[in-house]
């Protein structure tokens, strides 16, 4: 299984785009997540339903989970980390010349803390 987060934005959209491309490649599953800090908000539930379109477009199987937290990073290791996940795709924004030196907070702290591959989409 690919673990893929989204926020909801175009970048995150390619980043779902890849995970579902790469799943079926590799004959796998797909589980999107996005990290909440309360349930049902109608801008997560629309991002899930995207990756379910995107993976069903694909011929991609899929799952899809709110998480509850207040650390977008945290969230996404532990669930990693629980469903055993073999690698986390993630979005980074692309924030021009200056900015191609950094890569987003919580991109890159879940790059510096992952127990397994992060492939990071730009």
């Amino acid at each position: 299984m690919i673990l893929v987060s989204t926020d909801g934005t175009e970048l995150s959209d390619k980043a779902v785009h890849t995970a579902a491309k790469l799943a079926k490649q590799l004959n796998t599953s797909v589980l999107g997540i996005i990290v909440v800090k309360s349930k049902g908000a109608e801008s997560a539930i629309k991002a899930l339903d995207d990756v379910k379109d995107v993976c069903e477009r694909a011929g991609t199987p899929c799952e899809v989970a709110e998480i509850i937290g207040t650390s977008v990073p945290d969230s996404i290791l532990k669930t990693a980390q629980e469903r055993d996940v073999r690698f986390i795709v993630m979005a980074s924004r692309g924030l021009g010349t200056l900015g191609s030196l950094f890569i987003g907070s919580s991109t890159q702290q879940v790059l510096a803390k992952a127990d397994r591959p992060v492939l990071v989409v730009r």
